[in-house]
Formats: structure tokens, sequence, C-alpha cells
């Protein structure tokens, strides 16, 4: 049976049409991927764990930087893989058998990540995220991105998983531990501001910052599970070349100040889900 379109997606999804170019957006580049050669070959090599291999500069760029390459990652690694090995365990949340569910590494609001602060954060790559408590869901498996053949296989098995995990830790009380690891990270990065040399006028709107903080917990806490967007960035517009899900509310008042330039490239796992039971 078709997914019957909602208006349940924020600015991800609007209206039909916005749904459909979502669709579009994901099987143009899910064909494209498994078409070319060269991309199933650096796909190949990646899950075989071959830190020798020429890997195209387009695949590469979801890859660890060279700059770290040595002792804790190597070539082929990415942030997310073997996501224990390589982090903090503090920083799981959740586990299931198939998944982790991590916070964002930065807080929800862009008024803490001026460029005059960081050159690396001019022209739209400051690196707030999507909505309040933005969160994450990554897959156990070495699996490169949703265009791999394997995250869509056993009729998205992999993904829908991954959803589930989530709702499951949401309606369990994991909505406080969420908001914990945010609130900790938030703080952390007005502090980091303010002591900085050249803090750009966080001064000035840090009380502001942080009483709009404040407001919007309870709005989060009430949230459901069906009140969150649980969305993918489609290769080659994703940051980190391994499986993970994004996850953060609906509510526009809940993203404010997030960064919705990424809104385009954000297709909803529904979407993902009618392109493969119509066009496997």
């Amino acid at each position: 049976m078709a997914h019957v379109f909602q208006d349940h997606y924020g600015a991800v999804a609007p209206n039909k049409e916005v749904f459909t170019e979502r669709k579009k957006h994901y099987l143009e580049r899910r064909d494209a991927f498994r078409n070319d050669p060269k991309a199933m070959e650096d796909l190949q090599n990646w899950k075989a764990r071959n830190h020798e291999y020429a890997y195209s500069r387009e695949f590469q760029r979801g890859l660890v930087p060279e700059s770290i390459i040595g002792g804790n990652f190597k070539k082929a690694d990415t942030f997310f893989s073997e996501y224990s090995k390589h982090n903090d365990p503090s920083l799981i949340l959740s586990k299931s058998p198939d998944s982790y569910i991590i916070g964002n590494r930065a807080s929800h609001d862009g008024r803490q990540y001026p460029s005059s602060f960081n050159a690396d954060w001019t022209d739209g790559k400051s690196p707030e995220g999507q909505g309040f408590c933005h969160t994450l869901v990554i897959s156990k498996k070495r699996i490169f991105n949703v265009v791999d053949p394997e995250a869509t296989a056993n009729d998205c098995a992999v993904l829908k998983e991954m959803k589930d995990h989530f709702t499951r830790f949401w309606d369990s009380g994991g909505r406080q531990k969420i908001l914990q690891k945010a609130e900790v990270l938030f703080s952390e990065q007005s502090e980091k501001l303010l002591a900085s040399k050249n803090p750009d006028g966080f001064p000035e709107v840090k009380d502001q910052v942080h009483a709009d903080f404040e407001r919007l917990k309870p709005l989060f806490l009430q949230l459901g599970s069906n009140d969150f967007v649980y969305a993918f960035h489609v290769y080659p517009e994703n940051s980190v070349g391994h499986l993970h899900m994004h996850v953060f509310p609906i509510d526009d008042s809940l993203r404010e100040h997030s960064a919705k330039r990424h809104d385009w490239k954000t297709v909803p796992i529904e979407a993902i889900l009618e392109v493969e039971k119509e066009i496997p």
C-alpha cells in the first residue's frame, strides 16, 4: 500500500510536491551510485576495509581526513564505522543489536557558531544541528549510505530497525537522556565562546540564547515519537560515509535557529520506503 502523504515532515517535505521531489532526489542518486562501476568498486573495497585502495575523491570525502590517519584511524575508516571502537562509549545514549543512538556533536543553535570564531564556519558551513536536540542513529553494520544496496535489502530492514530503535528509546525514557546530553554540549559551546578572544558579539546575546534553550526544553519533552523527522542525507550530499539517520523535531519552533539550509537534501525514511516499494 502506498504511503498517504500527511503534513508531517515540516520544512523537509511540507507538501505532496516536495515529498515527491525528495523521492526523486533519492531515486536519482541511488541509481547513479549503483550504476557507476567506480562507485561500486569503491564500496566493495571500503566494505573489505582496504586501506591501500585509491578511493574516488567523492567517496573519500566521507572517510576520515588524511590529517588524522594513523593510530586509532586508518584510511578506510569513518567517524561512525565501528563506532564504539573509535569513540568514547559515554557518547552512546542507547544501543541495540543493530544500531547506536548518539547526540549530534554540535548544538542546535547557529548563534553559538559565529564565523569569526572559526574560519571554517563561513558560507553556511557552521555545524549546528537541524533542530533542537538533533540526534543520530548509526548502523552497526558496515553500510556506507542509504544508496548502498545493503541498506535497503530485505524490505529495508536496516532502516526500519534504526527508526524503531529510536522510537523505543524515546518512549522508554530516552528523551531525558537526549536532553541532558544536548544541554551539556550547549553549555560547553557557550563557555568556549565566552572564553575566546573573539566571541563575535555572543556575550550580548548569550542571555537570550540561554533563555530560548530553557523555553524549548518543556516543548521538546512533550513530543511523541511521531513528532520527529527520521531522514537521511543521500550520497554524495552526505558528510560521513557510514549509514546514519538524522532525527530532529518537526515543529518549526524547535528549529528556529537551526540549520534549515540542509532541508533540501534531507530525505524522510517514508520517501525511501515508498521508492523501494515502487521501483526496487
